[in-house]
């Protein structure tokens, strides 16, 4: 499935795809290339991530609005929020929005896809990860190893899996995920390790982060520290993919999309009904409606 073509063109849609990696590549930590050596695993930290309950209200955390939540990990206490808006119904589906990378604030794109104004028919909130309270820190503090890359995942993989059993302990029968880039692959990964959701909504993403961050090197001539194919195998999401039903995945990629190449991600989702956008990455989290219509078909679809 295709949307009609948006009203940026595709040079100007490659251009500013070009402009926002060129600035993130230019701020990745050189130690991050360094760091694969010593590694743990994304199930390691996820282990060692847990809800600081002496800090964090638990029991408030369904309650409308913005909370903090406390993160006791490997890298030390990290802050996180969720922002939390209510259906009307108690028993309404859940729906968790991971939003991107650098996504500040963190609500950007959830407010507009999911406008405070109009009534939706799920519980909705929005997950802010680890390392994203400040400008700069997403990239010098989350991507200084391969280490803090993984305790990104792994803070708001904990988060998401709290608030949904919080969520179904009060009722709702169901649970969707939708995540945009970054979003996407946590998304992905959430079901690839927990199979507790019953809709996985990716968009403008790919589990293969390694192959994404190797192209973004290759565009700007980024020398690594260490050969690619030393450090891909620990970046690549694949095996967690792979153990996502094929009618649960519903992906959205850009056709102009630099951060998520459709040439080189495409294939990915083989046998997944792939839906395309005739725009950027950029311009594309941009269009809240597509994204919104995107969604709304796959809730749709599956609550009927």
């Amino acid at each position: 499935m295709m949307f009609k073509p948006l009203t940026f063109g595709r040079s100007l849609a490659k251009q500013l795809d070009k402009l926002v990696l060129y600035g993130m590549n230019r701020q990745v930590p050189t130690s991050l290339e360094a760091s694969y050596h010593s590694a743990p695993t994304l199930t390691e930290m996820l282990a060692q991530t847990q809800i600081d309950q002496a800090k964090t209200a638990v029991y408030a955390l369904i309650a409308p609005g913005e909370h903090t939540i406390w993160l006791d990990t490997p890298m030390g206490a990290i802050r996180c929020r969720v922002r939390v808006r209510l259906a009307a119904d108690p028993a309404a589906p859940l729906l968790i929005y991971h939003p991107g990378f650098n996504e500040l604030p963190y609500t950007s794109s959830w407010s507009r896809i999911f406008p405070a104004n109009r009534p939706f028919p799920f519980h909705t909130i929005c997950i802010q990860a680890p390392f994203h309270e400040k400008w700069g820190d997403p990239l010098t503090k989350g991507f200084a190893t391969i280490e803090s890359i993984y305790q990104i995942f792994a803070g708001s993989l904990r988060i998401m899996l709290e608030m949904q059993q919080l969520f179904e302990s009060q009722g709702a029968a169901q649970t969707i995920l939708a995540g945009i880039s970054w979003g996407g692959i946590t998304s992905i990964l959430h079901e690839g390790m927990f199979q507790q959701s019953d809709a996985v909504i990716t968009m403008l993403s790919s589990p293969r982060l390694a192959l994404a961050m190797q192209g973004i090197a290759d565009m700007f001539a980024r020398q690594a520290a260490v050969p690619w194919e030393d450090m891909a195998h620990l970046l690549d999401f694949m095996p967690y993919y792979d153990q996502c039903a094929d009618e649960k995945l519903f992906p959205l990629l850009g056709e102009d999309d630099l951060f998520f190449p459709m040439d080189q991600h495409a294939a990915v989702f083989a046998e997944r009904p792939l839906t395309t956008v005739a725009g950027g990455h950029i311009t594309t989290m941009w269009q809240a409606r597509i994204l919104r219509e995107h969604i709304m078909r796959v809730v749709t679809n599956t609550l009927s």
